[in-house]
């Protein structure tokens, strides 16, 4: 009986301490709670800087970078193209087939266009033409529709020479072209180009062309548009090479210590 005294004061103690034990692991929670919430408070809250958006237009013009205007991507390319000599032109008048056709602008500036005869329109863009032979159509024709397309691009070229890919004419879909969309179309330059001297040359007929230094490799490999002038038809754009392979291209011949004999098969030396 005294035993058994004994165990239940046991049980009893053990379920006060453990009592105890869950109430002070519950005071120390809220503790640390009310700890972390005061220390919470401490710390400054660090707010997000709104970001201005950035200004790329100012940001250019403080570097000196020349704002080049952006293109219409709703309009074709060939909208600001003025026709010229060469040029070729595609009339295309609805449910009237006998005057529609492709017509070439003769040395004179004119297209002979049938019922009306000569038609001036060099310098004009194919809306200006357009227009144009709706008047002189109206005279025969009740309501013309008129679309006038440019079939081919003869009149305006620009050269590029030298060491690029494809060295030689670069027919013009503008009135200009930049530089840059002029080397693309020529093969870019070659590794063995001295892009840094690059020269921009705009003839005269006074025997004194205007020469500008060019940098297309700060064009084209560091995004500089400063570099990135504007040409005009007939001007020559010249990527020299550098010494190294104009070096080359004199000894090579020269050191060339084998050949292969003509219509022989057969190799022999060029003893020098």
């Amino acid at each position: 009986m005294g035993s058994f005294k004994m165990n239940k004061n046991h049980v009893v103690l053990r379920g006060l301490l453990v009592l105890l034990l869950i109430g002070s692991l519950g005071a120390w929670d809220d503790i640390d709670k009310a700890e972390a919430q005061n220390f919470a408070n401490l710390v400054p809250e660090e707010k997000e800087e709104e970001l201005s958006p950035l200004n790329v237009e100012e940001i250019l013009e403080n570097e000196g970078v020349p704002l080049l205007p952006q293109a219409d991507l709703n309009s074709e390319s060939s909208s600001k193209y003025t026709l010229g000599i060469e040029d070729v032109i595609q009339v295309s008048v609805l449910r009237h087939p006998e005057v529609s056709g492709q017509y070439v602008i003769n040395g004179e500036g004119n297209i002979q266009y049938e019922f009306i005869g000569d038609v001036q329109v060099i310098g004009l863009t194919k809306d200006e033409i357009a227009k144009l032979l709706v008047e002189k159509l109206s005279n025969y024709i009740i309501s013309p529709e008129v679309t006038v397309k440019i079939a081919g691009y003869n009149s305006k070229v620009v050269y590029v020479i030298g060491e690029v890919g494809r060295p030689g004419k670069i027919y013009m879909r503008g009135d200009t072209i930049t530089i840059r969309e002029a080397l693309v179309q020529a093969g870019l330059p070659l590794l063995s180009a001295k892009g840094g001297k690059t020269l921009l040359i705009t003839p005269s007929s006074d025997g004194h062309p205007q020469q500008k230094n060019v940098n297309v490799d700060k064009l084209l490999y560091k995004g500089d548009l400063r570099e990135n002038l504007v040409m005009s038809p007939g001007d020559t754009l010249y990527v020299p090479p550098t010494l190294m392979a104009k070096a080359l291209r004199v000894i090579q011949p020269v050191a060339a210590p084998v050949g292969t004999a003509s219509g022989l098969g057969r190799t022999v030396t060029t003893g020098f």
